[in-house]
């Protein structure tokens, strides 16, 4: 019998624990890095170095992203070498989350949350000990992940964030989006992602996309996000596009909003 904590769960995560592939794949260079976070768990991630990481000297961007709720780090290897390929000068640090891929335990909203920190805690350990040059870090979150960058992000600031298809909240969405928008369903779920609270107090640079037809996350729940925050920020509507493959349909626009975002950190 599911536990009430269990069947929201199973309403909330959609994990896969087979990997589509490795960056190697698409052609990148990576390594498997596993965290152990502050509550004992095994975490797995990559770290994709992008082309001209072999010069000390150079100025780099570390990108920590943080995938939605389904899949694992595997469903974005075309993402991840078109960041490479468009942006020359990153490095990618791919979370995967506890209970997804080959990441061991349960996912849930705290467990989660610890992830995110022992991935930043390793990034400051690897940025500490292998880049002469200190890099510019960012995080990516997208859809339930931009809950969790905006949360690590208001506790361990990054140098900016950037969000795709932000979750406001889980209650609201299931407040807008659900059959029980008219009870207090808001009462009872103890995972709430709630990204507007987070995003409150958050002081770097923010860039938010969304889908302009978005059928999962509405456009609205972006645009609670963005007005939350109090920093400098900017918000790009994401042409023609659903929820899930987003850069696919308007890649030119999604990746100059982004291009000009990283180009002004400088």
């Amino acid at each position: 019998m599911h536990t009430p904590d269990a069947l929201e769960a199973s309403f909330i995560f959609f994990p896969q624990p087979q990997l589509r592939g490795d960056p190697s794949h698409v052609g990148l260079q990576y390594e498997d890095v596993w965290l152990t976070t502050d509550d004992g768990n095994k975490t797995h991630a990559w770290f994709i170095r992008g082309e001209g990481s072999d010069d000390p000297q150079s100025k780099r961007i570390v990108m920590l992203i943080t995938h939605g709720n389904g899949g694992n780090i595997s469903v974005r290897l075309d993402q991840y070498r078109e960041f490479v390929t468009r942006f020359r000068n990153i490095d990618i640090f791919a979370l995967e989350y506890r209970g997804y891929g080959l990441s061991e335990g349960s996912p849930s909203e705290e467990g989660i949350a610890l992830d995110a920190i022992a991935a930043r805690r390793w990034i400051d350990e690897c940025i500490r000990d292998a880049y002469q040059v200190k890099p510019t870090l960012v995080y990516f979150g997208r859809s339930l992940g931009g809950a969790v960058a905006t949360r690590l992000a208001a506790t361990e600031p990054p140098d900016a964030l950037i969000l795709e298809c932000p979750i406001s909240s889980i209650p609201d969405l299931a407040k807008t989006m659900t059959p029980w928008r008219y009870l207090p369903v808001e009462k009872f779920i103890h995972n709430r992602f709630d990204t507007v609270s987070h995003a409150r107090d958050v002081r770097c640079p923010l860039l938010v996309m969304h889908s302009e037809f978005d059928e999962i996350v509405p456009i609205e729940s972006g645009k609670k996000v963005f007005e939350a925050a109090s920093g400098p920020k900017r918000f790009y509507v994401i042409k023609g596009a659903p929820h899930n493959g987003a850069d696919y349909y308007d890649p030119e626009g999604y990746y100059a909003a982004m291009g000009e975002f990283l180009r002004e950190l400088d």
